[in-house]
Parts: structure tokens; C-alpha cells; sequence
């Protein structure tokens, strides 16, 4: 016979208890989470006192980050990186009014360094994609150096200045090529990078046609040229060098012609804007791409029907470049005098101008490396002792990513990363060859022209340590190699 439990039934012995009706109990918060947000309160308190701007803008950090606490730290760290690569292009322009210093990607980098220190308090686990630990690694150690040349640097302050940023952007790229590992936030991701490219576009376009510039920019010669976002022509015609693969590659990787027709828009009027900054280094890793789209794509056995579209796009932007070179296009004789490589060589020659300069630059940069025995001069102390120099060669930034890792931090920085840039260099010809799907091939085409390019495109800034889309170039890289065995280990159809 069997026996029934009435509803109605009060539990047995072993029967577990029902919760309580009403509203649930608040959770105690974590030790650590409140250790860490009573610290910060009290720095922020402290700061009012002295600096009552820093003192303010930290008790706001702590209190957003106390508000969105209870949101999931996976989707707050996702969208805080998505945004910070956003605001690192924007740069000063999103400076915090009376204090041009504290800008939006600076608070973003503190409040996501905070939300990581939290979440690690936690017991959190931060697990790095595939392909991503050693060239992160390798980062990792280029900032431990950095750290240790402080203790030989002439002016200490500079060099923790210099360290600071160099550990703020690596984690930028390292940030980057987390969402890069995923298929959908990478596609989410380069859609918001298009957009940000569209909005320095728009702005340089205006500030073309009509000669008014953002409060941001300085050193503009005027007339044909435009800063955009990026404070000086050079800075941002190297942006929209990094920017060319991108569109480059849309024609070579997909048939899809609303994409072909996207990529040689995006390319023509990058390169167009480009073109009016006078920028020589731009111009020169621009007809590197080239050579590297038509070796990658030619070299690819299994694919040699890209090898057409790529011809075809590599005519479109010679047709565009040279005649504008020559002086036969829409620029002004200022502009082609500047694109001129026979005048620099003049300059170097006659000792004058700005092709001296950059000699004279590069000369005292290895004179300063040999006289520290190879150890370097101290992280951000290439500007310091190149300005204390007795025939002081006008300017004191280096002009030249290589140089500046060099002179700052010897043979070793210079080394490490060199393997740094070699290993992403190497994984994107991978990807580009051996990516499962279009999409991942696309990433390595165009981080395979970005990074080639870089070599030549890193001669245009002043200083590239906060040269926000060199980093997020790392960055794209990184990703797009995680994304590459990602898919490998589990290929999507119907791409």
C-alpha cells in the first residue's frame, strides 16, 4: 500500500526548511572589498585637504565603484575596457574642466586598476586567453625593468612618470586582447573602433575646410592639415596608418561586397587625410603595407584568388598616393614639399632643418646608450638628458619609438621588446595564413600590415609610451591570435 505526504504536511526530521517569507537579508560585503574602499576613502579625504580636485575626483571614483559593485565583474570589466580604449583615443579631450591633466582615460585606468585589486581581494581568478600569457609575459618584464632603472635614473620623477604609463597601456593592450579572444565582442569591439575612427575623421575633415582646430591641438602648421584628436598632425596621421589595414584587408578577406565597398571608402579617406598632414613617416608605412599585403597574400598557396583583390586595392591606393605626391593632386606645394623625402635628404646633408634634427637625435640617443654601458639612462630620462646635452639639438623627444626603448632602457628593454614585437609580428602572419574562418584571417591580415607598417609609422610621433592606437595595435594583435585558436579548437560554420 502505497502512502501519500499531504502539502499541507509539516516537514519530517530530514525534510530541509523553506526560507523564510519576506525580503532576503542583505549579503555582508567581502573583507577585502571593504578594506579596500575604506583605504581609498581615506586617501580621497587626505588629498581634499592638499588637492581638493584629485581629493574630489577619487572620492567620485570610489563611490562609483562602490555603486557598481554588485554588477558582475566580468561585464563591468568588459565594458570598462571596451570604453577605455575609446577614451584613450579621445585623449585630453576629455579632460575634466581646470585640470587638463585628468582625463577620461586616466580615471578609467584608475577605477578598472581598482576594480581588479578588488575583485583579486575577492579570491577572483584572472585567466589570460590562449596565445595571449607570452607576449603579456613579456610586457610584464619590459615593466619590471622599467621599475628597477628608476634606481639609476638621473631624474627619478620622470622615471616613474615614464613606468607608470608604460604598465597603464600594457594593461590597455593586454585589456584589448581579452575581448579580442571572443568572436562576438571582437566584431562589437572593431565596430566601436570604426566608429571613434569616423568621429577623428569627421573632425579633420572640418577642421580642414575650415583652419579651426579642437583646444587640444597644438603645432598645427595651418592651411591643409588637421590634428583631429591627437594634439599635432604627425600623431594623427600615424592613427590613420594603424587604421589602413583595417580597411585594407575588408576587400582581400571577405566577398561580401558591402564590405569591399566599406574597406575602400575607409582606406580612400584615410589615407586622403593622411596625405594632408605631410607626414613623411606615415607615407613611408603606408607603401610598406603594400609590399606586405601583396607578400602575405602572393606566399598564400591555398588562396591565391586574394591575391587579385589585393592587386586591385594596392592600384587604388597608388593611383590615389602618387599623383597627390608629385603635386598633380588637390594638396598645396606647402603639403608636397613636406611628403618630399629628396628635401630631407637635402636637410640631413646640409645639416639643417628637421632631417638634421632627427639625425642629430639619433646620434646623441646611441651616444647616451654607449656612455651607460648599454644599461640605458633610466626609464623617461631620454628626454632629460638629451635637453641637458651641451650642443642641446633643438628638441628633446626622440622622434623614434626604437630609440626612445633603447636610450631609456638599454639593450635589455630594447631586446625584450624586440621579442615582444616579433611574436605578435610571427602569430598575425599565422593567423592571416591559417585562421579557421574569414573573419580570424582578416584580423591577421590587417594586424600583419599594422605591425609591419608600425616599423616605419613609429618614426612620426614624439613619444609613442601614451601613443594610445600603438597600443591598442598590441592589443588587436594579441586578440586576434587568442581569437585564431579559439576557433581552432572549436571552428564555427557558416562564416
Amino acid at each position: 500500500m502505497s502512502t501519500t505526504t499531504s502539502p499541507h504536511a509539516g516537514p519530517g526530521p530530514g525534510a530541509e526548511r523553506e526560507p523564510p517569507l519576506g525580503p532576503p537579508s542583505a549579503a555582508s560585503p567581502p573583507p577585502g572589498l571593504v578594506l579596500l574602499v575604506a583605504v581609498a576613502a581615506t586617501i580621497a579625504a587626505v588629498l581634499a585637504v592638499v588637492q581638493p580636485i584629485v581629493g574630489v575626483g577619487l572620492a567620485a571614483m570610489v563611490l562609483i565603484a562602490t555603486l557598481l559593485a554588485p554588477v558582475s565583474a566580468r561585464r563591468l570589466g568588459i565594458a570598462g575596457i571596451a570604453i577605455a580604449a575609446l577614451a584613450a583615443i579621445a585623449g585630453p579631450n576629455l579632460a575634466a574642466p581646470g585640470a587638463p591633466w585628468l582625463f577620461g582615460f586616466r580615471v578609467l585606468a584608475i577605477l578598472i586598476g581598482l576594480g581588479l585589486l578588488g575583485y583579486l581581494l575577492m579570491d577572483g581568478r584572472l585567466t589570460l586567453p590562449a596565445r595571449v600569457s607570452r607576449p603579456t609575459a613579456l610586457l610584464a618584464v619590459l615593466v619590471v625593468w622599467s621599475l628597477l632603472s628608476i634606481a639609476w635614473a638621473e631624474d627619478p620623477v620622470a622615471a616613474i612618470r615614464w613606468t607608470t604609463f608604460l604598465a597603464m597601456m600594457s594593461t590597455l593592450a593586454v585589456g584589448v586582447a581579452m575581448l579580442m579572444a571572443d568572436r562576438r565582442r571582437a566584431t562589437a569591439l572593431l565596430w566601436a573602433l570604426g566608429g571613434m575612427w569616423a568621429l577623428a575623421c569627421a573632425i579633420g575633415l572640418l577642421e580642414i575646410a575650415t583652419g579651426v582646430s579642437l583646444p587640444t591641438a597644438r603645432d598645427v602648421t595651418g592651411g591643409f592639415g588637421a590634428a583631429s584628436l591627437f594634439g599635432n598632425e604627425n600623431n594623427f596621421a600615424v592613427y590613420l596608418v594603424l587604421c589602413v589595414p583595417w580597411f585594407l584587408a575588408l576587400p582581400v578577406a571577405f566577398a561580401d561586397l558591402r564590405l569591399r565597398l566599406l574597406g575602400v571608402a575607409g582606406a580612400v579617406v584615410s589615407i586622403g587625410v593622411m596625405l594632408a598632414s605631410g607626414s613623411k613617416a606615415s607615407l613611408l608605412a603606408l607603401g610598406i603595407m603594400l609590399v606586405a599585403l601583396l607578400l602575405i597574400v602572393g606566399a598564400d598557396r591555398d588562396r591565391r584568388g586574394r591575391l587579385v583583390a589585393a592587386g586591385l586595392v594596392a592600384g587604388l591606393v597608388v593611383a590615389l598616393v602618387v599623383p597627390s605626391v608629385l603635386g598633380f593632386g588637390v594638396l598645396p606645394e606647402r603639403t608636397v614639399t613636406k611628403l618630399d623625402f629628396g628635401v630631407l635628404l637635402e636637410q640631413v646633408q646640409q645639416d639643417q632643418g628637421s632631417g638634421a634634427v632627427r639625425t642629430n637625435l639619433l646620434s646623441d640617443g646611441l651616444d647616451l646608450v654607449a656612455e651607460s654601458g648599454g644599461l640605458g639612462v633610466g626609464a623617461g630620462n631620454a628626454e632629460v638628458r638629451v635637453r641637458g646635452l651641451a650642443d642641446f639639438p633643438g628638441v628633446g623627444n626622440l622622434h623614434n619609438w626604437w630609440l626612445e626603448v633603447l636610450v631609456n632602457g638599454g639593450i635589455v628593454a630594447l631586446g625584450v621588446y624586440l621579442a615582444f614585437y616579433l611574436l605578435l609580428w610571427r602569430g598575425q602572419i599565422r593567423v592571416a595564413r591559417g585562421g579557421a574562418t574569414p573573419f580570424v584571417r582578416y584580423t591577421g591580415i590587417a594586424g600583419t600590415l599594422a605591425l609591419t607598417g608600425w616599423v616605419a609609422g613609429s618614426l612620426g610621433p614624439s613619444t609613442a609610451i601614451h601613443f594610445a592606437p600603438m597600443w591598442i595595435t598590441f592589443g588587436l594583435a594579441m586578440g586576434a591570435m587568442a581569437l585564431a585558436a579559439r576557433e581552432r579548437a572549436a571552428p564555427e560554420e557558416g562564416t
